[in-house]
């Protein structure tokens, strides 16, 4: 066993509170005790979860905390003003989730329409008692528009599927956020025709580096024209 493989690590068990409020501190968030005991309820469903459906990389399982959960709450304090909130095709509920315990004031939708996931996330939410959040069921293109202030696509399929999906769903003056890594640029490039039809403009990209992995993590963000 490597010492990165080391039963010490924090990539292989949820971090100590203090810890993981620490690396959350760094993000710009001000993590409860309350609210950490929410994440270790959703890690612990979603772990299990994971040995009978495939929500996330089996190799992943270990890295929850570390990982997927510190990477969904990158985005958090570039949103304050925010108030709805759409994760289109959250999957493990992913960044959704996470967003919703840290930010009680938002309104988070997750949209998935995979059945055997919307069971879980029926069944984690309603375990986690998150009011703000509203669990749909469908493919976001099905959907009448939900006027979101922010749109959030975390690690998803190809980038003209994901906008020709999602546009209908974010008000005129709104962001659509992009969870990226190396490559966003060139992806960009080969849409600049429907991010003009669609009326998206890159407005930034914010690079944050997670705490635990040390990942670069690009927050490109598209605003919607008024």
């Amino acid at each position: 066993m490597t010492s990165a493989q080391s039963p010490e690590s924090p990539l292989l068990r949820p971090p100590e509170y203090q810890t993981f409020a620490a690396a959350c501190r760094q993000l710009g968030v001000n993590l409860s005790g309350e609210q950490f005991s929410l994440l270790v309820r959703y890690q612990a469903e979603l772990t299990a979860e994971n040995e009978r459906i495939n929500l996330i990389s089996r190799k992943d399982t270990s890295r929850i905390f570390s990982y997927h959960i510190i990477d969904s709450l990158a985005v958090s304090r570039f949103i304050s003003g925010a108030r709805v909130c759409a994760d289109i095709g959250t999957g493990a509920g992913l960044p959704g989730i996470p967003l919703a315990v840290v930010r009680p004031d938002l309104t988070v939708f997750l949209i998935e329409s995979v059945q055997k996931k919307c069971r879980f996330l029926a069944q984690v939410t309603a375990g986690l008692e998150l009011k703000n959040i509203r669990l749909l069921c469908a493919r976001a293109e099905s959907l009448p528009p939900l006027d979101c202030d922010v749109i959030l696509s975390r690690l998803t399929g190809e980038l003209k599927l994901t906008l020709r999906h999602s546009i209908r769903h974010l008000k005129p003056g709104g962001i659509m956020i992009l969870y990226k890594s190396a490559g966003w640029e060139a992806e960009l490039k080969r849409n600049f025709r429907l991010l003009a039809r669609l009326r998206l403009k890159l407005d930034r990209v914010e690079t944050v580096r997670l705490p635990f992995t040390g990942i670069e993590r690009q927050l490109v963000f598209l605003v919607r024209a008024s």
